[in-house]
């Protein structure tokens, strides 16, 4: 009896140890699940971290834009969803751009938003699942919500990023000569 726990616990440690998708049952499920339904618009990532994390990269596309997305599959109790929706924001404009993120935070619950100080806008969709209870049909039904609402919301959310509507922003722009008659 003693020898099949031991057996259980080595086998048990050499896969917390592992490298690779096969080290996470929930990523190596979502990889089958891929396979299965002949899905290869990812690449896979394995960093390594205490969660053996897999990243499995990808591009979603919005308002004719490709947008960088990742999905981070570890040993957690979270799977995370992550769309790069911007890069740049100046200084100038990151008041602003906090004050949309945060409508959109409070209008819509499945999405975060947020501002890094280096000006980049993520979006991230953040889903429980125990390695019992992963579901890759979840994460591809999540991908279509978050195509639908990138495709109602981009256009306005790029309209702030990019308009010159404030006084300081107004002082940087170059001069207009006024059109000949």
């Amino acid at each position: 009896m003693q020898k099949k726990k031991d057996d259980a616990e080595t086998k048990s440690s050499a896969k917390k140890k592992g490298k690779g998708v096969e080290a996470n049952q929930k990523a190596l499920k979502f990889q089958e699940f891929l396979m299965e339904n002949d899905i290869n618009v990812f690449s896979t990532e394995t960093l390594d971290d205490d969660y053996q994390t897999v990243v499995f990269r990808s591009r979603v596309e919005a308002k004719s834009q490709i947008l960088p997305l990742a999905i981070f599959i570890d040993t957690s109790v979270f799977t995370l969803i992550r769309t790069q929706i911007v890069t740049g924001v100046s200084e100038a404009k990151r008041p602003r751009v906090s004050e949309y993120i945060n409508e959109l935070n409070v209008k819509y619950k499945i999405f975060k938003y947020y501002l890094r100080p280096d000006g980049i806008v993520y979006l991230d969709i953040c889903l429980p699942f125990v390695e019992d209870t992963f579901d890759s049909k979840m994460i591809q039904l999540m991908l279509s919500v978050l195509v639908q609402h990138l495709e109602e919301v981009y256009e306005d959310f790029m309209e702030c990023v990019w308009s010159r509507d404030s006084a300081k922003e107004k002082e940087k722009e170059p001069a207009q000569e006024a059109p000949a008659e």
